[in-house]
């Protein structure tokens, strides 16, 4: 898939107050051979995608990458235990310097999506001030053990680890993770989810533990 976008922008964040005007092409390529979107045993789905884009207000090129994949392996009667795992990497490079880049296009980790056990973007460079920053990079993990106890109920230990940095390379000198179980109710529309995680490395006056709700699996 392939399009074109034009946002705007007004930020307050630990670079100021600023305005962002961002014309972009967002590119994606998806291959996905799951054998059920919501809850899949086995397959995988890998994605990698480009935005090039132009911030008009700062008159600045920058581009993200950005691509996953994730498998599951089926085992057992009926597969009733399910061995899942996901990996992500993006980079933004371009910019002339991490203030050039709209807050809302830096990468951030935490929350039901990517570690759980932290907050929303919670995970991020922070400057002296302990204000978050956003980053140029990242990588993530998921590993999940999904146990079906019964027809309709399932368990599902997990732990999820990440960590942005302020360069184009990640330096993984701030490494991030989340550890918890879920609680899983099958329905004909799919499994209701309820996570629940701690963070194994908070930060100081941090996220003490995260509670995460949704339909289908987690990723």
């Amino acid at each position: 898939s392939a399009g074109g976008e034009l946002s705007w922008a007004d930020v307050e964040d630990a670079f100021g107050k600023n305005e962002y005007l961002t014309a972009s092409i967002p590119i994606e390529y998806i291959r996905d051979t799951r054998d059920n979107k919501l809850n899949p045993t086995t397959g995988y789905r890998a994605s990698i995608n480009a935005k090039p884009s132009y911030e008009i207000n700062g008159q600045s090129f920058f581009s993200s990458f950005e691509g996953s994949a994730a498998a599951y392996v089926g085992l057992g009667a009926e597969n009733r235990f399910v061995l899942a795992g996901r990996l992500g990497a993006g980079v933004i490079a371009g910019g002339d310097g991490l203030a050039s880049i709209p807050a809302n296009r830096r990468f951030y980790l935490g929350g039901g999506g990517t570690v759980r056990g932290y907050s929303y973007q919670e995970i991020s460079p922070r400057n002296a001030d302990d204000e978050i920053l956003g980053g140029r990079s990242y990588v993530n993990g998921t590993v999940e053990a999904r146990i079906g106890i019964t027809d309709t109920i399932g368990i599902v230990p997990f732990i999820d680890a990440g960590t942005v940095s302020a360069k184009t390379a990640p330096d993984f000198s701030d490494i991030r993770a989340g550890a918890g179980i879920g609680l899983r109710y099958n329905t004909p529309f799919g499994p209701i989810r309820l996570d629940v995680a701690v963070p194994l490395n908070p930060y100081p006056g941090g996220t003490k533990y995260g509670i995460y709700a949704g339909i289908g699996q987690s990723f």
